[in-house]
């Protein structure tokens, strides 16, 4: 007993000596490579050609190269050219940790398509040599700087790689299979057999990467990629990382389409990979289904993803939510917050769990937590979870400020009796420092909770009315203002909201102060009772130094005026016509009205808005003369007298087109044989193509018989744009001893969209 007491007591000190020299201080820490500077390094590669190599030394500088690469340190192309031919030379050393190295830097350095082959032979001898940690890297290395040219030449030795017994070089074969699909895809389809054949190896990362380079190959064909899903979901893959690969390919397919023939088979697979001893499978899984849940719209607000029950992976989320691990926490709770978004029932069954993890040490787990309740919570739980969440808003990062903003949006319009306390906590974020998307999205939830829940129009206004005065963009402010001048004049006490948007006028730029004389120039249209103090604070600022606000101040204190008197009863209609968006009149209309006045000439006229059609009346008169145009014929219906005029007229004009072609018939003839020779023609028979649609040139031969002769007309169209034809004759072979040939004649130049003729005249032999 004493010598176990003794022996735990040791392994206590040792652990705690241990445990405190691991505490270093931040500023206990020093670079040992803050030094290195770009000079020294070149001027220190020259022991890369030393004899004998010192394995040692070069190690040290080029970790030190790699150090300075990855600081982004800038080398000049000549300088990485003469890094690149002073690190080959070292492939002369046989130590194994100094080859390893060259390869990393041989990757870093990139070498261009002209100096790559000066390493290309001892690559290739290294992918043969019996070292099996040099096929690995040698084939790793390849993929970075193969010329794709040369790909076919060592093709035969990665589709040997690919099922080379040794996991580490088949692995490496296949990930150089993903690189070089990018650029030769055609060299890679070709290793298909050996890709399949190892999707079935015993070793995970080899199945890992076997599965993904074989979806890179099939995913451009949708039935093949479906083909190669189940059948490989109707196997057990012994690695839970190509597992997790076949869940998301899965998914993706059960997500792109639904076909019946393959969703029976994939669902099924998904479920029984809940069941997995994986811990790594049975969350892909679980997420899986959270993601078709949010698509399938036949099982919405209930438990059933494609017909099957989600309540297991929703059970596999909930004890994943205790786990000691935190990324498995963070998973599952981001997980539980997707499936809130459209089935937030489903995910309420998590609630007691989630609760503990708003302490959690990782503030991105609680926030997530916390925005998962509220869109799943309770009324009675409102307050508490504000509470929480607003002592850690300053600790999280954007992306979560924003999604518990809008959580808390949609909270409020769930419960409308708690719109204080959610209303304080968005009015305490807006006066807190952040960026233009959190804001925006903070006065986003503000309007929309005034808009639908008129409780909270009054406290929210305020709030609105105490971020502008602070407001450091325009465009937001510039949006309140428009809103307020909607609102304000339906509240109890339009007057006291005046203050904030004057303030605006006098201490803003001209884009807000443009914006604040709409709003005050609203107000006083809607409030008779504030026209007299609106009226006089726009005259304070009757001298602006822009442009745009003295004519908005001008206009609407002009028309203010008339209505402060109270004499005319048209100033208050027109002002009112004047802060309306809407016309009474068709745009439409006054288009063809200008349109009309430019034609006749009638430019020093102005365009009478009084006699401008409504929209309605436009509308109403373009479809009455609409009816009256002359209807089209129907099918099977006879033809109006105008259509057998028309028809008639086409006829005409055919025949003239038939008279016309005979009479140039003629002519071409008579040069070729002689007038009267030929007689008269008997028969034209119709144009038949001797060449595909798609050719170059088109040619088409019509047949003209006479008493005893054949004229052949060749019909040639030119379709090859920027070419013309020159000198097309026709030659014709195999003619005796039925025909005798007397003449032709040719075409002498087609351009480009032209048609012409060319002729041969034959003569009838033996009658």
């Amino acid at each position: 007993m004493a010598a176990q007491s003794l022996k735990e007591a040791l392994k206590e000190k040792v652990a705690t000596v241990i445990k405190d020299n691991l505490k270093l201080d931040e500023r206990e820490f020093t670079n040992p490579w803050s030094t290195q500077d770009k000079a020294s390094v070149l001027q220190e590669s020259r022991c890369f050609s030393d004899s004998p190599i010192d394995s040692e030394k070069c190690l040290n500088l080029l970790t030190r190269i790699i150090y300075l690469l990855q600081q982004g340190e800038k080398f000049t192309p000549q300088e990485l050219t003469n890094l690149f031919f002073a690190v080959t030379k070292l492939f002369q050393a046989p130590s194994t940790r100094l080859r390893r190295m060259v390869y990393l830097i041989i990757k870093e350095l990139e070498p261009s398509e002209q100096e790559v082959f000066i390493c290309m032979s001892c690559l290739i001898k290294d992918m043969n040599s019996k070292n099996d940690c040099f096929r690995a890297n040698s084939i790793r290395v390849l993929s970075r700087v193969l010329d794709p040219t040369m790909a076919a030449q060592i093709d035969r030795y990665l589709k040997t790689a690919i099922v080379d017994k040794n996991p580490f070089v088949s692995s490496s074969a296949l990930v150089c299979g993903m690189t070089l699909h990018m650029s030769v895809p055609d060299v890679v389809k070709r290793w298909v057999n050996e890709i399949q054949e190892t999707v079935n190896s015993k070793h995970s990362m080899v199945q890992f990467h076997a599965l993904a380079l074989l979806y890179d190959l099939k995913k451009g064909d949708r039935l093949a990629l479906h083909k190669v899903v189940t059948s490989m979901a109707k196997n057990t893959m012994k690695s839970p990382m190509a597992e997790c690969l076949l869940i998301r390919y899965a998914t993706q397919t059960l997500l792109s389409e639904r076909d019946p023939s393959v969703e029976k088979t994939l669902m099924s697979y998904l479920d029984s990979c809940l069941r997995h001893k994986s811990e790594m499978v049975t969350y892909e899984a679980a997420r899986a289904f959270c993601q078709l849940a949010s698509v399938d719209q036949d099982g919405s607000g209930g438990h059933t993803v494609l017909g099957y029950d989600m309540t297991h992976a929703t059970t596999i989320l909930q004890i994943f939510l205790t786990s000691p691990k935190p990324v498995i926490r963070f998973g599952a709770i981001k997980t539980l917050n997707l499936l809130a978004q459209s089935r937030p029932q489903t995910a309420a069954r998590c609630n007691c769990d989630m609760e503990p993890l708003l302490s959690d040490q990782n503030r991105n787990t609680a926030t997530l937590a916390l925005t998962t309740l509220l869109k799943t919570g309770h009324e009675s739980n409102v307050e508490r979870l504000v509470k929480q969440i607003t002592s850690f808003m300053s600790d999280i990062s954007d992306v979560f400020k924003i999604e518990v903003v809008r959580a808390v949006k949609g909270l409020c319009l769930l419960y409308p009796g708690k719109y204080k306390v959610l209303m304080s906590f968005l009015s305490s974020n807006l006066r807190e420092d952040g960026t233009a998307e959190i804001k925006k999205d903070l006065v986003d939830a503000l309007i929309l909770i005034i808009s639908q829940v008129p409780a909270a129009r009054e406290v929210g206004l305020l709030h609105l009315c105490e971020f502008i005065e602070d407001c450091e963009y325009p465009n937001l402010c510039t949006r309140i203002l428009g809103f307020l001048g909607e609102e304000v004049p339906s509240t109890s006490h339009p007057a006291k909201y005046i203050r904030f948007i004057y303030n605006r006028l006098i201490l803003e730029n001209a884009l807000v102060r443009a914006a604040a004389v709409d709003t005050l120039s609203k107000i006083a249209m809607k409030c008779p009772a504030l026209r007299r103090d609106v009226l006089l604070l726009l005259q304070f600022g009757a001298n602006d130094n822009d442009d745009e606000v003295r004519d908005r101040i001008s206009l609407y204190s002009s028309v203010l005026q008339q209505c402060v008197d109270e004499t005319s009863q048209d100033a208050k209609a027109g002002f009112q016509d004047l802060m309306s968006s809407d016309v009474n009149f068709s745009v439409d209309a006054m288009y063809d009205s200008l349109v009309g006045q430019l034609q006749m000439g009638s430019l020093d006229q102005a365009l009478d808005f009084n006699s401008l059609p409504s929209a309605e009346a436009y509308a109403a008169t373009a479809k009455a003369q609409a009816a009256l145009q002359p209807e089209k014929k129907k099918p099977g219906m006879p033809s109006a007298p105008v259509a057998k005029q028309s028809a008639a007229e086409v006829q005409q004009k055919e025949a003239e087109q038939k008279a016309t072609a005979s009479a140039e018939l003629a002519r071409v003839l008579s040069e070729i044989a002689g007038d009267g020779v030929l007689g008269p023609l008997q028969h034209t028979c119709k144009p038949k193509p001797l060449t595909e649609s798609e050719a170059e040139y088109t040619v088409q031969v019509i047949k003209h018989q006479f008493k005893n002769h054949l004229v052949l007309e060749m019909y040639v169209s030119n379709t090859v744009q920027g070419i013309a034809l020159e000198e097309i004759q026709v030659r014709l072979t195999g003619l005796e001893p039925n025909y005798s040939e007397i003449g032709s004649s040719a075409i002498t130049k087609l351009e480009y969209g032209q048609n012409g003729s060319a002729h041969v005249v034959l003569r009838k032999n033996g009658g």
